[in-house]
């Protein structure tokens, strides 16, 4: 689903999406490297997803440029479709660590809980500084946005665990 998203948002060749997915911060909730993206291309090429030629280049060959098939579009729905109806709930180990801080001596949780807040101010900040590189992505803001929301809430409540060990 990724690397036909990527195709249809214009990251057309393997360099554009594996740049855009650092970028972005992809990894932050989907496991995948730049050698994933080039098998992946492979792959839905061979499915007939995707059609490639290659580029011009000065030297040696050209960059493979990819597009959808129309069955690669078809595809692309069904898949962003079976994404949205998902009922898994999102995973951090931040949410583990926060349920059982309570569960470990308070001066310590509460060093620990602290830190992770800290961390996420952190977070924040660089994700705030990369929606600004990125202003004219609307794909990486959408992703950026998403993470800074997610990093609110997980901060909001290791805030609350905080005044629970604190009491």
């Amino acid at each position: 689903m990724i690397v036909l998203a990527l195709v249809a948002q214009g990251r057309d060749y393997g360099f554009a999406m594996e740049d855009f997915v650092e970028q972005s911060r992809m990894r932050l909730w989907a496991k995948i490297g730049s050698s994933t993206i080039y098998k992946a291309l492979k792959d839905v090429e061979a499915d007939k997803c995707l059609t490639s030629t290659r580029g011009e280049a000065k030297r040696g060959p050209g960059k493979k440029v990819f597009k959808l098939t129309a069955k690669g579009t078809r595809e692309l729905e069904r898949l962003v479709g079976e994404a949205l109806a998902s009922t898994e709930s999102v995973y951090s180990d931040r949410i583990a660590g926060l349920v059982f801080s309570l569960s470990i001596p308070r001066d310590t949780a509460r060093t620990r809980v602290r830190a992770t807040i800290n961390g996420l101010d952190g977070a924040l900040t660089s994700l705030k500084d990369e929606r600004k590189r990125m202003a004219g992505d609307a794909l990486a803001g959408i992703v950026l946005d998403y993470y800074s929301a997610i990093y609110k809430a997980e901060q909001k409540a290791m805030k609350s665990v905080l005044d629970e060990l604190l009491t």
